[in-house]
């Protein structure tokens, strides 16, 4: 396969799973707010600042807009063409990347990424105001019908894996940023603490944590598991160590694995590269992780560094099999074989797509 087609096999299916990501949350927050507001006041300035926070965005934000309210950061996450991670411009870069291999995709997929486009192209903040339920459900949905397309008529070859690797880092990235964030927010008097305790029965409190799962999609296969009462910890091991719900960090981790370990030959015996051998280590870490431990560690810095390491997999698979380089000639007296490459111009090789990419 040509690292180019892989290359947009890859980001194609990435930037599909961050725009649904994106909806999901903002229509979470969204009926969240209403449904505290029912109960007590809230200050929404927080919950609508910690969605920017989630998508590092915070820089390119406040560049555009003065305050972090409802109408400013829906416009900037939803239809903003300035902001790299809104969901246009993630469905716009899907959509360029699937053109590029159009010969190597399902007519099906490109018709349906071309729906999505077309949809959001057309939104206008009216519609978006008026029914965002609606609004997001349609790009959920899209996203959804993307996916099992791609499944039902992309053969399961090289191409089908990169497709499966982009969709589950991207998750993993999304869900570590998401938890990290919520949880801090609905814990700030705890910072300090090792052990949260349990929230309080008040009504708002068990909102908020409800809102935490919707985010990932997980309230009702969290439900079906544990039938008590929501808590921290519970909810934390959950969406960051549970090994059979699609969303949860060690299962997005282990899916990537799955699928890089194909398309190398890798096994859990042997790795064959440095990506094979970072995403190995980093399940294998997370499946005998305890919440006890993340604990002990300290759940933002356990986060971050589960982010870095990500977005250090990321790097290595490009590395791998998507750059290109043309070595410059160098002259030096030392002898051949101690000539090192750094890339292009005799300098460290840049990320492809590096805009693209959530940082």
């Amino acid at each position: 396969m040509l690292s180019r087609v892989a290359e947009s096999m890859f980001w194609m299916s990435r930037y599909i799973e961050r725009a649904e990501n994106t909806a999901r949350f903002l229509d979470v927050n969204f009926h969240l707010l209403l449904d505290l507001n029912k109960i007590t006041s809230v200050e929404s300035r927080d919950y609508w600042e910690s969605l920017i926070v989630v998508t590092s965005s915070e820089e390119r934000f406040y560049h555009l807009y003065d305050t972090p309210n409802a109408d400013n950061v829906t416009d900037f996450l939803v239809l903003n063409r300035d902001n790299p991670n809104s969901i246009y411009s993630c469905v716009s870069l899907a959509r360029e990347n699937a053109r590029s291999i159009i010969e190597s995709i399902s007519s099906e997929m490109w018709e349906q990424v071309n729906n999505m486009y077309h949809y959001l192209q057309a939104a206008s903040p009216f519609l978006l105001k008026n029914d965002p339920y609606n609004f997001y459900k349609e790009v959920r949905n899209a996203s959804h019908l993307f996916q099992g397309i791609t499944d039902s008529t992309l053969s399961h070859n090289e191409g089908w894996e990169f497709v499966q690797a982009g969709r589950y880092l991207e998750r993993a990235d999304n869900t570590a940023r998401l938890v990290g964030v919520k949880y801090h927010l609905l814990q700030p008097k705890l910072e300090d603490e090792a052990v949260p305790t349990l929230p309080s029965s008040d009504s708002s409190d068990i909102i908020q944590w409800m809102g935490v799962l919707k985010s990932c999609s997980a309230l009702e296969a969290f439900r079906k598991i544990f039938l008590s009462r929501i808590d921290p910890d519970t909810i934390l091991r959950f969406l960051l160590l549970d090994r059979s719900f699609p969303r949860s960090v060690y299962f997005s981790v282990y899916a990537t694995q799955g699928a890089l370990w194909r398309i190398s030959g890798s096994s859990h015996r042997k790795y064959n590269n440095n990506a094979d051998r970072l995403i190995g280590k980093l399940e294998a870490e997370l499946s005998y992780t305890t919440i006890e431990d993340i604990h002990e560690r300290g759940l933002y810095d356990y986060l971050e560094d589960i982010q870095q390491r990500i977005s250090k997999i990321g790097e290595q698979i490009y590395e791998l099999y998507f750059a290109y380089r043309i070595p410059e000639m160098q002259f030096t007296d030392q002898p051949e074989f101690a000539m090192i490459f750094n890339g292009v111009n005799g300098g460290l090789a840049q990320w492809s797509q590096a805009e693209q990419q959530q940082q």
